[in-house]
């Protein structure tokens, strides 16, 4: 049965949906869950902040990816003649960029390309699984990309590459192959064909 009746339109008034075809009842009835899933995901993520040790009872049940096989590989010159760029897992893309998929209870493994001139009022976050109230206000916190030019401009870095790179930070079972044999190789990829020297990663 379905009880989806009603449905608020964009203009606030309620809609009858006793009428349409049950195709549409279907995608009225899902599009109503994704907003109650995303909800749920919004206010453990509240919870979670509050109470941090809940985090590692959540961790506990997981499967944790532990990189043993990466060697650590030292700078081969002095900071300032070197290239940067940011990776952020903080799910943020242009405003003008598909979002990322919260609809996906493990996550999604697509990044994002910024063009790394970007200004921050362009920014926006698609990611349910940290409160990110404060980084919503300042992109800097999770895509610190005035620092990184403060930087450049005192000389103590060499450059900037031209593009930086957004994922969200959430990704869980088959999707965590597509992210480490796939989409994290294509980013490593772009950034040797920028001629980037070292990667600044701020997870979430």
């Amino acid at each position: 049965m379905l009880y989806a009746a009603n449905e608020v339109s964009h203009t606030g008034q309620l809609t009858s949906s006793l009428g349409l075809p049950l195709r549409q009842k279907a995608l009225i009835v899902l599009r109503i869950m994704g907003k109650f899933k995303r909800l749920k995901n919004q206010t453990f993520a509240k919870v979670y902040t509050k109470l941090p040790s809940l985090v590692d009872l959540y961790a506990q049940r997981k499967d944790i990816i532990v990189n043993s096989t990466t060697p650590f590989t030292p700078l081969s010159k002095p900071l300032d003649h070197c290239c940067l760029a940011l990776i952020t897992t903080g799910g943020i893309h242009a405003k003008d960029q598909k979002p990322f998929d919260m609809s996906d209870k493990n996550g999604d493994p697509s990044f994002r390309t910024l063009s790394s001139d970007i200004s921050l009022a362009r920014l926006t976050i698609t990611h349910d699984y940290y409160i990110h109230e404060d980084a919503s206000a300042d992109p800097n916190l999770v895509l610190p990309v005035e620092p990184l030019r403060e930087l450049l401009r005192q000389g103590l870095i060499g450059s900037v590459g031209p593009r930086f790179f957004g994922f969200m930070g959430h990704i869980l079972g088959e999707h965590l192959q597509t992210l480490t044999q796939k989409t994290a190789p294509e980013v490593a990829e772009a950034l040797r064909d920028d001629g980037v020297d070292a990667a600044f990663l701020t997870p979430t």
